[in-house]
């Protein structure tokens, strides 16, 4: 079974840490002040009892010294405001015309972080070299470490107005968000389905103590493998009631244990990590509601922008092919000896395919040549799908035909529609 870490909730909490703009400028912001000391040093220690001349350096002085670092630390602080607005401006343009939620992965951009850590790093550089000179030092090694940095800093702005300008593009956009949910496919879905029909029959029948949550938020993780130590030690099994994404507020139903004496109420609910938002690592079904959403904001009527939402969902259903051919992992965890000891679903994946195409089948409904597309794309999606799924895909191209048949009144696009949708039907050609 795909489990998690016992230590999952302290590498979530340190990921979110890590993300933002906040650890990681701040620590390459700190290594600017270091380098201060080290190069003042090495200038008050070696450097200043040589001649320039000797060492190929050029003497500014103390008075060129000062001026060099004042410049620099100005330009610094001025260029470090600038990319804060840039990267606010850029966060507003996200939010309101592709999706809120996309601001994580703008948050988590690597390429924002070390601009802005790098231009506080230069800034520091200067103002602490500027802060310990005294009036007969010749800061050379210090002042040349601060040129470079400066250039450094430069060519790491233009890199960063680069990225800023690919990443407000909603096709790369779309692009980003899929490949982080195919990177959790990867980790959570097998190559091959390992969930059988008879698993299910290993859950105890009869009755259990239910186990409530005592606050609210959504499941950001599930710690299996702790979950499976509790009931291995207790002897029982525990059945799961909520999966990741799932949310939960006081006295909602989260699991019910068969076969032990002592509750396990608090045990067990120290085993889910409960969050304000959905967390995208370990819940597939926040990647696929996020394209969604950026298919449905591209329908909005104050968007219409059909060609943005064809490209939200051809990505989509890639990715939901891929989810079927893979198939969902065991939900049942057992001991070392094989006892069954811990049910639970990670994922419905049947569930979470027909609830995505069900709404962009309803928000497609009034836009004939995206409603055309998502029949063309299910067609696809049924001739790399296990027969096991595709009788929920004919389900959706029913739906479809049935709505074009009240909708569509031009007899040429009803003609276009009903000659997809036969092509679409007959591309069941993949079998497990």
């Amino acid at each position: 079974m795909s489990t998690l870490s016992p230590s999952f909730a302290t590498l979530t909490k340190l990921k979110l840490v890590l993300s933002g703009f906040l650890l990681l400028p701040s620590l390459i912001a700190l290594v600017g002040i270091l380098l201060a000391f080290i190069t003042v040093a090495i200038d008050r220690a070696f450097v200043s009892q040589v001649p320039a001349e000797q060492l190929g350096l050029l003497g500014l002085g103390v008075s060129g010294a000062r001026s060099v670092l004042s410049t620099i630390s100005g330009a610094m602080m001025t260029v470090l405001s600038l990319v804060y607005s840039l990267t606010l401006v850029v966060f507003t343009l996200a939010a309101g015309n592709i999706g809120p939620r996309l601001l994580t992965s703008f948050s988590q951009n690597r390429v924002s972080q070390v601009t802005i850590g790098m231009l506080g790093a230069t800034f520091l550089y200067a103002l602490f070299v500027l802060y310990m000179l005294v009036e007969h030092d010749e800061p050379r090694i210090s002042t040349i470490v601060a040129i470079f940095l400066a250039a450094a800093s430069f060519f790491c702005l233009v890199y960063f107005v680069h990225d800023v300008s690919q990443q407000i593009m909603v096709d790369n956009a779309i692009g980003r968000t899929q490949r982080a949910f195919r990177r959790e496919i990867d980790r959570i879905l097998l190559e091959e389905p390992a969930e059988s029909e008879e698993e299910d029959r290993r859950i105890p029948r009869g009755e259990g103590t239910s186990i409530v949550a005592d606050a609210e938020g959504y499941i950001t993780g599930v710690d299996i493998e702790r979950l499976l130590q509790i009931a291995t030690e207790n002897d029982c099994f525990i059945e799961m009631k909520v999966s990741p994404g799932d949310f939960v507020f006081p006295r909602t139903r989260i699991s019910v244990q068969y076969g032990a004496e002592d509750k396990l109420a608090q045990k067990v609910r120290s085993c889910l990590l409960l969050a304000d938002a959905r967390a995208p690592e370990g819940d597939l079904r926040f990647h696929v509601y996020l394209s969604v959403e950026i298919a449905l904001r591209a329908l909005s009527a104050g968007v219409n922008d059909a060609y943005t939402a064809i490209s939200a969902i051809d990505h989509l259903c890639a990715s939901l092919s891929i989810m079927m051919q893979r198939g969902v992992p065991s939900s049942l965890a057992c001991d070392n000896e094989g006892t069954p000891r811990v049910w639970c679903c990670l994922i419905n994946l049947e569930d979470t395919v027909s609830e995505a195409l069900h709404i962009l089948r309803r928000a497609a409904n009034t836009n004939f040549q995206v409603q055309l597309h998502l029949v063309k794309t299910i067609g696809k999606m049924l001739e790399t799908t296990p027969s096991y799924y595709q009788k929920h895909l004919h389900e959706h191209l029913l739906a479809i035909a049935s709505s074009a048949k009240n909708e569509i009144k031009i007899p040429l696009d009803r003609r276009e529609m009903a000659e997809q949708l036969n092509l679409a039907r007959g591309k069941s050609l993949y079998r497990s």
